[in-house]
């Protein structure tokens, strides 16, 4: 077909091929190839015979969808700019993918923020990595010995549920549990000095997208975007096998942290999520500057619409940044459960 064409545009042929093109036309062979008259953002989109893309599961769903994610947008854009105004954080990071759709919306999601106690979810997913190959490794066990684990564990501002008990010997799986669902600071610091080397841990955080700690610097560091990332990793278990990463996700779903993201939402809807703060003070204990974070999944629907977060704060005061990450969850979970 298309090698006729070349040959009626010949010079000698135009007449011909005037006719032959708006017979074309008239009978419709050429109307859909060339002039494909189907809404942008309709069934087109959703077409399932594409072969090298992700076909979108349900066209219905994705038109919907485009439409929310909008909303969602400006709504995010304006709280924002609204918490800012109102001094309740001196920064403010947001992003949120739809699982489904895959579609994203974000508000400074490339800004970069201390990792802090989110260092512990590549941490277990480290573990869990290395578990696949080493099957015992969970039954292994650590002593509690290091004083120094003692003093910073006491820092916290978030408590863990209960603390380990110094000389005690706990295995590997009780400590990830406590590290995850507690984000408890002296398993975590037992865990990083056992088994899973610096190094180790360095090819894990590259392979998940986030940056390393380089020479001279002694913060990890993310952003609302690359760390939203590692949850949609795990949902899609393309990393670590299905089970692992179906553990890590329940783990999480325990989380005994509820001042932050889910403290709006109804108390039926399963989120696996980890927060991570961080405090700076003076020499008279005074909070100079602190950062406080959530990130996860939210199964809305019954796991029928789930989407990943990532909120980074940083301000002043606890209570504001804890009003900020849930309003900003609460917003987000307001369109995406419609």
């Amino acid at each position: 077909m298309l090698q006729s064409l070349k040959n009626i545009f010949k010079k000698d042929s135009l007449p011909c091929a005037v006719a032959i093109i708006a017979l074309a036309f008239g009978t419709g062979i050429l109307s859909y190839k060339l002039f494909d008259s189907s809404p942008r953002g309709t069934q087109k989109d959703c077409l399932s015979d594409l072969f090298f893309v992700n076909p979108e599961p349900d066209c219905e769903l994705y038109e919907k969808k485009l439409e929310s994610m909008s909303t969602l947008q400006d709504n995010l854009e304006d709280l924002t700019k609204k918490y800012l105004t109102e001094k309740k954080a001196n920064r403010i990071a947001v992003f949120s993918r739809d699982l489904r759709t895959r579609r994203f919306v974000g508000v400074n999601d490339t800004d970069v923020f201390v990792m802090a106690s989110l260092l512990k979810v590549p941490l277990a997913i480290a573990y869990f990595r290395l578990s696949e190959i080493t099957p015992d490794l969970f039954s292994q066990e650590i002593k509690h010995t290091n004083t120094n684990i003692l003093e910073n564990s006491s820092s916290q501002r978030v408590k863990p549920k209960e603390d380990l008990v110094f000389g005690n010997t706990y295995s590997v799986k009780e400590l990830l549990y406590r590290m995850l669902a507690y984000s408890d600071n002296a398993s975590a610091q037992m865990l990083s000095t056992n088994f899973v080397s610096p190094d180790y841990l360095n090819k894990v955080l590259l392979a998940l997208g986030l940056q390393i700690t380089k020479a001279g610097e002694t913060e990890n560091i993310l952003t609302a975007k690359t760390y939203a990332g590692i949850f949609r990793t795990l949902y899609n278990a393309s990393f670590l096998s299905r089970e692992s990463s179906n553990k890590v996700l329940d783990i999480l779903s325990q989380s005994t942290f509820t001042d932050g993201a889910t403290a709006l939402l109804p108390k039926n809807v399963k989120v696996a999520h980890k927060f991570g703060e961080r405090i700076i003070v003076d020499e008279k204990e005074t909070v100079i500057i602190q950062q406080l974070h959530d990130c996860g999944i939210v199964y809305a629907k019954n796991g029928d619409e789930p989407y990943t977060f990532c909120i980074l704060t940083e301000g002043k005061k606890y209570d504001d940044l804890t009003y900020v990450i849930q309003n900003l969850s609460k917003a987000i979970f307001d369109e995406m459960s419609k």
